[in-house]
């Protein structure tokens, strides 16, 4: 898996094989839909473009999803059943729809249906191909005219310059194991203004590390979460608090981050701060989630667990499978 993570810029940069029927997008909205690793990217998306990006994460298309509208439906593994049923329903409603997969049903569907698809390497688990979903997405987003010419050469110099950082990221003398040190045999409260970058840490470590991990977004957390420190009693001994921030912070969440450390500094074991490294919105964001993989992958080495191991997944789809089939 270090490999993998390793090859995150890699991924970046590939170049999804294309299928399908191309066509132009000139509307404002955009639904992506996907789970887990696959639907990270539109939390990414979400946070980085300035438009109208909507991420969907079940099995229910929102209501105000209408004719003409953008539905872009990826799954690492092409049979996830939650994007496969938000598919029909965009298909029923008349979205223009692109899809995204290593291959599986939703490839199946697509070519039957001629639309658009773009296919990316199979034999990866989903959360280890993050790199070849974004680039994918990115790629489908440039075919059919939405993202700008400003965006297309942002994505390219943040890719063009993150490798830069491998060094400093992928060793066992960096700060992503000295920040896995601090969570080994404890609770890790993440939190960002970013959803992306924050959720991403916890599906790594949930998935990789077999820790549980909590996140909260600021500043929504100052009005609700900053009060739930006093029980029960164990946080103080168990929890420690990873702040991840970057320069396109809100000046008023730069603000309350610093008052908020001052608060919890006794409520929990302790505190850590990464700082992003880079120039634009996105590279800092790309940085803060490579970060987080590698302290994932640290983490589950202290924790002596296979990355790799996701029996609780596996046992879910099981026993899912019983009930689709009437057992």
């Amino acid at each position: 898996m270090i490999n993998n993570i390793k090859g995150f810029v890699e991924q970046l940069n590939y170049d999804a094989e294309v299928f399908g029927n191309s066509f132009e997008y000139s509307g404002k909205r955009i639904f992506i839909s996907g789970m887990g690793g696959s639907g990270a990217v539109a939390d990414l998306l979400s946070d980085w473009l300035d438009g109208e990006i909507i991420p969907v994460k079940g099995y229910n298309l929102p209501a105000f999803a209408e004719n003409g509208d953008l539905g872009i439906f990826v799954s690492y593994s092409g049979n996830t059943e939650e994007t496969l049923s938000v598919l029909d329903k965009a298909l029923r409603r008349g979205l223009k729809c692109i899809c995204i997969s290593s291959g599986g049903a939703l490839e199946e569907i697509a070519r039957d249906r001629g639309l658009l698809f773009l296919k990316v390497p199979s034999g990866f688990q989903p959360r280890e191909a993050y790199g070849f979903l974004i680039s994918a997405v990115v790629k489908a987003l440039k075919i059919v005219g939405y993202l700008s010419e400003d965006a297309q050469r942002e994505y390219s110099s943040a890719v063009g310059k993150l490798s830069n950082y491998l060094p400093e990221l992928s060793s066992e003398d960096s700060k992503t194991y000295e920040v896995a040190g601090k969570l080994y045999r404890r609770i890790p409260l993440i939190y960002s203004q970013f959803y992306s970058v924050a959720v991403r840490w916890k599906n790594q470590i949930n998935e990789n590390a077999k820790n549980f991990a909590h996140i909260s977004i600021f500043p929504e957390h100052n009005h609700n979460e900053i009060e739930g420190f006093e029980f029960p009693d164990f946080l103080k001994d168990k929890a420690w608090i990873i702040f991840l921030r970057t320069d396109f912070d809100h000046g008023r969440v730069k603000l309350r981050m610093e008052v908020v450390k001052e608060i919890l500094r006794e409520e929990v074991v302790g505190i850590s701060e990464v700082w992003a490294k880079g120039e634009s919105k996105l590279e800092q964001i790309l940085y803060l989630i490579w970060f987080g993989d590698f302290v994932s992958y640290w983490l589950a080495l202290m924790n002596s667990t296979d990355p790799y191991r996701i029996d609780r997944i596996n046992s879910l789809k099981e026993r899912l499978k019983i009930h689709t089939s009437g057992g």
